[in-house]
């Protein structure tokens, strides 16, 4: 990673939904920026809600992605995810500015970002690296998409609640069918969101694994399990299940199922890069926002 201190251009990638609370951090930010950095940048889609700010250039994502050395996420876990994707692929760098609730990828606060920028920026931060999925869609033995995971790749149906079948392969080893809901192929930095919400373990972000964890399953000793990150995971959905399946990246991103696609999940050559302040402690967040020192 190339010192921040050298860094030229910085990029903004900003919640969406919420445009007045937003719209004050990013200015705010961007203000603050614009005096360490010779660019801020931002994407096209971002420009809605912040459009009165001209030290903010905007632009295509490709671009974005090709001149920004260092970004900023406004906003909560949902966003860093957003942020994780366009960033990736480039190893771009990540601090996360936390407008939301739970938190678990983003440490600084809207209320304080300037004393731990200041701090960060003058060299003094924590790089975190934690593994990426990659994930591609075969039909008839062609590859119709790759896409990228973060947290996870699950596989449920859309709008029923009827029962998939799901065959599952580690390795090119068959594993097991699963029939319930679905299946989450989780990270660890999936595992505190939808995975630990469906009975998986907790995993320490910078784990070399991948937890495969059974949505609702109609089997009483369908249970989580453990991998290593270098296994390459097969999923299908069978014909005889099959009705409104899809496989969800991140709960951002959502792809119909037919009958006979497999996913195929490795891990990919990128990493997420995680800009941390010295004093931020995984088992304190934990803690935290858990609440697990609370009394009954």
């Amino acid at each position: 990673m190339k010192d921040i201190k050298n860094t030229q251009c910085v990029g903004l990638i900003l919640k969406h939904g919420d445009h007045d609370k937003t719209r004050d951090v990013a200015i705010h930010l961007s203000d603050y920026l614009s005096q360490r950095f010779a660019s801020v940048v931002a994407c096209e889609e971002d420009k809605a809600i912040v459009a009165d700010k001209t030290n903010i250039q905007f632009l295509p994502a490709q671009q974005f992605k090709k001149l920004c050395e260092l970004a900023f996420s406004v906003g909560g876990d949902g966003t860093l995810l957003q942020a994780s994707h366009l960033c990736s692929e480039h190893d771009i760098p990540i601090v996360g500015i936390n407008l939301g609730r739970l938190g678990f990828l983003v440490e600084i606060s809207p209320d304080n970002f300037r004393q731990h920028l200041d701090t960060i920026l003058d060299g003094n931060y924590r790089l975190e690296e934690r593994i990426m999925l990659e994930v591609a869609l075969h039909r008839n033995d062609t590859i119709t998409e790759h896409l990228i995971a973060c947290n996870d790749v699950a596989m449920h149906n859309k709008n029923t609640v009827r029962m998939l079948e799901l065959n599952t392969h580690v390795d090119g080893v068959f594993l097991n069918t699963i029939h319930g809901d679905g299946l989450i192929i989780s990270t660890p930095t999936g595992s505190t969101a939808y995975a630990l919400a469906s009975g998986g373990p907790l995993l320490e972000p910078t784990m070399e694994a991948v937890l495969l964890v059974p949505i609702c399953p109609h089997t009483l000793s369908q249970r989580p399990l453990v991998v290593s990150s270098e296994k390459v995971i097969e999923v299908m959905v069978t014909e005889r299940y099959h009705s409104d399946a899809v496989v969800a990246i991140d709960g951002q991103i959502t792809r119909s199922l037919e009958s006979g696609t497999k996913i195929i999940i490795k891990r990919s050559p990128h990493k997420l890069k995680l800009i941390q302040t010295l004093q931020h402690d995984y088992f304190t967040t934990l803690r935290n926002k858990l609440m697990w020192s609370a009394k009954p």
